[in-house]
C-alpha cells in the first residue's frame, strides 16, 4: 500500500506543477506563444511531465529483479542495504526486510560513536584501541552478513505458496500436504525472527560497550577492558548466523 501512496504523491506533485506552469494566471505557459522561447519551454515541460508520470509510475510499481547475496562478500552497508530496502513492501516477510534495514542504519551510527569514544579513551595508535575497533569492525561485519542472509531466505520465501497452505481447511484431501507446507514456511519465519534478535543482541551489546568505555580512564581499567572484550566476542561467535 505504501507504494500505492508514493505513487499518487507523485502524480499529486507532477499535476500541481503542471497547473502552475500552464494556468494563465500564474505562469501560462502556452506551445501556441508567440514568444519562441516561452513557446518552446512550454513544449519541454510538457515532454519533462509526461516522462515524469512515466517515470514515476514504473519505478513504485515494477517488481525490482532478484539475486541471492554472496553474504561472505558482503562488506559495507551498500552491498545489502538497498537490496532489503526494496523489499519492504514483499507481504508477509516485507516488515522483516524493514527491521533489518533499520538495524543497518542503527549498527553505522553506534559503530561510528564506538569509534570515536575508542579513539577518546585510548589515543588512536594504543593496543587497546586497536583491539576494541577489531571488535568493533567485526560486530558491525556480523550484523551486515546476517542482513545479507536474511535477504536470501526472504528471496527464497514463496508467499503465494504459504497464504495457500493457510487458506486450506482440515478435512480436505490436501489438508496434509498443506500443514507440511504451512510447518515449512513457518519454520522459515522463526529463522528470520532468530537472526533479526541475535542482530538486536548485537546492537545491544555495542551500545553497552559504548556506554562502558565513555566512564573508563584508558588502561587503567584493564580487567574490565578484557572483561567486555571478551562479552563481545562470545556474542559474535554467537550471533554469526551467516556461516
Amino acid at each position: 500500500m505504501r507504494r500505492y501512496a508514493r505513487l499518487l504523491g507523485s502524480y499529486a506533485a507532477l499535476a500541481v506543477t503542471g497547473m502552475v506552469l500552464y494556468t494563465p494566471w500564474l505562469v501560462g505557459l502556452t506551445p501556441s506563444d508567440p514568444s519562441i522561447l516561452r513557446a518552446g519551454l512550454s513544449v519541454i515541460c510538457g515532454i519533462l511531465l509526461a516522462g515524469g508520470f512515466g517515470a514515476s509510475t514504473y519505478a513504485y510499481l515494477h517488481e525490482p529483479e532478484y539475486h541471492l547475496l554472496e553474504t561472505g562478500q558482503v562488506s559495507d552497508t551498500e552491498d545489502v542495504l538497498p537490496y532489503l530496502k526494496s523489499m519492504g513492501e514483499l507481504p508477509v516477510v516485507g516488515s522483516y526486510a524493514d527491521e533489518a534495514s533499520g538495524q543497518i542504519e542503527t549498527m553505522e551510527r553506534r559503530h561510528q560513536r564506538l569509534y570515536r569514544v575508542i579513539e577518546s579513551t585510548f589515543g588512536e595508535t594504543s593496543l587497546s584501541a586497536g583491539k576494541f575497533c577489531a571488535v568493533a569492525d567485526s560486530a558491525r561485519s556480523t550484523l551486515l552478513r546476517n542482513c545479507a542472509l536474511l535477504a536470501n531466505r526472504i528471496q527464497a520465501f514463496d508467499v503465494d505458496t504459504y497464504r495457500k497452505s493457510r487458506r486450506r481447511l482440515p478435512g480436505t484431501g490436501e489438508s496434509t500436504l498443506a500443514n507440511e507446507q504451512l510447518a515449512i514456511y513457518e519454520d522459515a519465519l522463526s529463522d528470520m525472527r532468530e537472526v533479526l534478535e541475535a542482530n538486536e543482541r548485537l546492537l545491544l551489546e555495542m551500545g553497552k560497550l559504548e556506554m562502558e568505555l565513555s566512564d573508563l580512564q584508558g588502561d587503567d581499567n584493564r580487567e574490565d577492558n578484557t572483561k567486555m572484550l571478551d562479552e563481545v566476542k562470545n556474542l559474535l561467535e554467537q550471533t554469526k548466523y551467516y556461516r
